[in-house]
């Protein structure tokens, strides 16, 4: 079952009212600072034209934020609760064998190995006092709270799944 997601707001209304707003910057501050015309700036802020990679890398800059964050908005906007996911949800059916993989930015790597390699599970042997050792150990630390999957992009344009207690 399919729950359907509420589209994130533009990355105009974003740049407006998370940044220019608070900060006290004009529309004709930021199109003088970075470059563009007032005109295109309008445009942006009132949802009329989305964030290329130009105006990612000039907002960047500017802000000293990753491109990669602002086109991520753009993304995000285009993708999540549009009408064309649902449609073409009924067209695409995913690949079968995503459960033995693990897909990032850089590609995917193989978790399991292939059913042709190995029959059954993977199975090693602890030696007798390094499985001790690990049990003593884990009765000496405090169970963790369930974790968050958050996403982090870094300065570089790297992205990382990183664990939140948030």
């Amino acid at each position: 079952m399919h729950v359907k997601k509420e589209r994130p707001p533009h990355p105009g209304v974003t740049l407006k009212g998370r940044f220019l707003d608070p900060l006290g910057i004009s529309p004709a501050e930021l199109a003088s600072h970075i470059g563009v015309s007032i005109r295109r700036v309008h445009s942006l802020l009132r949802g009329r034209s989305g964030i290329t990679t130009e105006m990612a890398i000039r907002l960047g800059l500017f802000f000293r934020v990753p491109p990669a964050w602002w086109l991520d908005l753009q993304a995000q906007y285009e993708t999540l609760g549009a009408p064309l996911v649902d449609e073409l949800r009924e067209q695409v059916r995913p690949w079968e064998g995503l459960e033995h993989v693990l897909v990032g930015p850089k590609g995917v790597r193989i978790l399991q190995p292939s059913p042709r390699r190995r029959t059954g599970p993977l199975i090693i042997q602890v030696p007798e006092e390094l499985e001790e050792r690990l049990r003593a150990q884990a009765a000496l630390g405090k169970p963790h709270p369930p974790r968050k999957v958050r996403m982090v992009t870094y300065e570089n344009g790297s992205v990382a799944l990183v664990g939140s207690d948030e």
